[in-house]
This record gives structure tokens, C-alpha cells and sequence, in this order.
């Protein structure tokens, strides 16, 4: 090509076009001559590929030293042999962009293409292809979407499955149990709205705890005293948590505390950070109700509480019917690196009392 570009004064102008051209374009573009597959030309874009480093005149085996073993060097080698041209789609490559930095895997889609001299035979090969690192990352991340989606699916089909069995089993009239059934897959349906709107990476636990509890709350008079810092929970313990705040929330309305006019609940919770991994502390308290005695039975509540914290969340949770009020507590790893509390907040924290 080079031979070309020099043949004739009245072609000047069109071969430095065609230069310009090649070193603008925005696949990446190399020439390499000769069976070591020395360099000769390169434009822009594969230098962006590959890093700023001195090509030109060397082998690729010496120019890309980092590529052996990942079989790129037998490829040029074979396409030279054969005269055959090599397509490659999404092949994963690890390039050293940045002299003594770590190497960077990289997709690319590419043609080996064999430039065929005047003798007939294979003189070099033109290398031509486009970064799809963005591409093949996107539907990477698309294809864990869709798994979690499932994932997720799954549990909340499972979750309705245990609410419905289980309501169905202890409720004294189908009246009541619809009423029951309703109840819970409003709350499940609160806690996946706020789900949703942080897409499904997470919620704020405050934002858990007001939707739990606005079924809950009279205007006017507010019976709930939260006090906890500023902290993020995975999918999987919000919905987990947002469940047991309905429970305790509707025992509660019936028999507890909010069965009262007097009648309050202390909700606090806090970020134990010195242990690994941190865990969140959660503290529900009744006061100012009726006596509390001990159930005949542990209804479908207190073992969804006790139950899918300990099962779910590898936590503890202990439901205590001390006669001044029920006591719950919560004691739950936070394993997901996106459970996280403000440092400032976490200082600021009171312990539950």
C-alpha cells in the first residue's frame, strides 16, 4: 500500500486523502508485512486499543508482547500460511495500555484479512475491527438483570405461596382470611415500590419503615417513635424486613400497643460496624398497652419473623411478650457491599434501649 500511496505526482492529493482517511477512521486499522507480521501502518484507533507505544517497523509479536498465549499471534500465523481470512466476534483480549499498568481485558470484533502480492502469494495482512467492550459489558449486564429478575420472582412467588398457605391455615373464617391475605400482599407490594423505585439496587431502611408502617399511622396523633441513622439494605432484607414490620404492625393494631388510645410503639435500630460483616440491630417496643400475655400459639407472624430473618438473612430475630408490651428484636448480618451507612450517621446513632 505504501508503494501506492508514493506512485505518482498527480495522484498526491487522493493518496494523502486516502491516508487521512485511514487514520481517521473509526474502526481500528492496522497493515502488518511479511511472515513476522511487522508493522506498517496503524491509525488512531488502534492505537487506542492497544496504548501509545512505538509500532511502527516492529513485529507484533515484540510490539504486543503481552498478547502471547492468547492466541492472536497463531491466528496471524495461520492466516499467512493459508491465504485464508479470520473473522473474530467478541474475542476477549488482554491489553497493557499503559507502560508497567495492569492489563485490561478488552472485546473486540476483528477481520485478519491476507493482502495477496503481485507473485500470487501472501505478502501481509490487514487487520481491521472495532472495540465492543461497551457491547458485550451491556448485554453481560443485561443477562445478570434478567437472572436476578428470576431470582426475585422466585422468592416473591414463594413469599406469596408461605403467606397465602399460612393465612389460609390459621384463619378462623374465609372472611377473615381474605382480609389477612389482602393485608400482607399490600405490604409486600409497598415494600416492592420502593424497591422499584431505587430499580431493585436497594432501599433506604426509613423508606422501608414509613411504608411498613403508614397503614398504621393516625393523622394527628402519631404512635410511632423512630429514631435509627441513615442506611441502605439489599433487596432481599428490605422485603424481608418490610414483612415483619407488618406483622408486629397488625398484632399490634389487634392486641398490642395500638389497640390502646395511649398506646406507642419505640422503633430504633443501629449500624454495628465493629463486626465483620457489619450488622444492623432493630429494635421494636411496645408500651403503654394492654397486659401482654404469652399466645396459646406462635401465629404465621411471629414465625415469618423468626423464621425468614434467620433463614433468608443467616440473622436472628427474638419476639419477647413481656407484659408491659412486646419486645422484637432484630440482629441481621449485612453481607451486600450496597448495605451501607453515612460514617457521620453511624457516629450519630443511639443504641436501642
Amino acid at each position: 500500500m505504501s508503494d501506492e500511496l508514493h506512485s505518482g505526482h498527480a495522484y498526491q492529493p487522493e493518496m494523502t486523502d486516502l491516508r487521512a482517511l485511514f487514520q481517521q477512521a473509526p474502526g481500528h486499522m492496522a497493515v502488518l508485512r511479511g511472515r513476522d507480521h511487522v508493522y506498517a501502518l496503524v491509525n488512531d484507533a488502534y492505537r487506542r486499543i492497544v496504548g501509545e507505544r512505538d509500532l511502527i517497523g516492529k513485529p507484533v509479536r515484540e510490539a504486543l508482547p503481552e498478547l502471547a498465549g492468547q492466541g492472536f499471534f497463531e491466528l496471524l500465523d495461520q492466516v499467512y500460511a493459508t491465504g485464508k481470512p479470520f473473522v473474530g466476534h467478541r474475542m476477549p483480549a488482554k491489553v497493557q495500555r499503559q507502560v508497567d499498568g495492569p492489563a485490561e481485558e478488552i472485546f473486540v470484533d476483528f477481520v485478519y484479512q491476507p493482502i495477496i502480492g503481485a507473485d500470487g502469494h501472501v505478502s501481509g495482512i490487514f487487520v481491521e475491527g472495532s472495540d465492543v467492550t461497551a457491547r458485550v459489558r451491556a448485554a453481560e449486564y443485561q443477562q445478570l438483570l434478567l437472572n436476578e429478575l428470576n431470582h426475585r420472582v422466585k422468592n416473591t412467588l414463594a413469599t406469596v405461596q408461605s403467606i397465602v398457605s399460612q393465612t389460609l391455615r390459621n384463619a378462623p373464617t374465609p372472611p377473615e382470611a381474605r382480609a389477612m391475605i389482602e393485608q400482607r400482599m399490600i405490604a409486600l407490594s409497598r415494600a416492592h415500590d420502593v424497591l422499584t423505585r431505587e430499580k431493585w439496587e436497594g432501599a433506604d431502611l426509613r423508606a422501608i419503615v414509613d411504608q411498613a408502617l403508614a397503614p398504621f399511622r393516625e393523622p394527628g396523633h402519631e404512635r410511632f417513635h423512630v429514631r435509627g441513622p441513615g442506611l441502605r439494605l439489599s433487596p432481599r432484607t428490605a422485603l424481608d424486613l418490610a414483612m415483619a414490620l407488618h406483622e408486629l404492625g397488625t398484632n399490634a393494631l389487634k392486641y398490642g400497643a395500638l389497640s390502646a388510645p395511649a398506646g406507642a410503639v419505640d422503633l430504633t435500630w443501629l449500624l454495628d460496624s465493629h463486626i465483620t460483616p457489619p450488622h444492623l440491630k432493630l429494635r421494636w417496643k411496645e408500651r403503654d398497652g394492654p397486659p401482654v400475655a404469652p399466645p396459646v400459639r406462635r401465629g404465621f407472624g411471629t414465625r415469618l419473623i423468626e423464621r425468614s430473618l434467620a433463614q433468608d438473612l443467616g440473622g436472628a430475630a427474638r419476639i419477647e411478650f413481656d407484659p408491659a408490651g412486646v419486645i422484637c428484636t432484630v440482629d441481621t448480618p449485612l453481607t451486600d457491599p450496597g448495605e451501607i451507612a453515612p460514617p457521620r450517621q453511624r457516629e450519630a446513632a443511639a443504641s436501642p434501649a
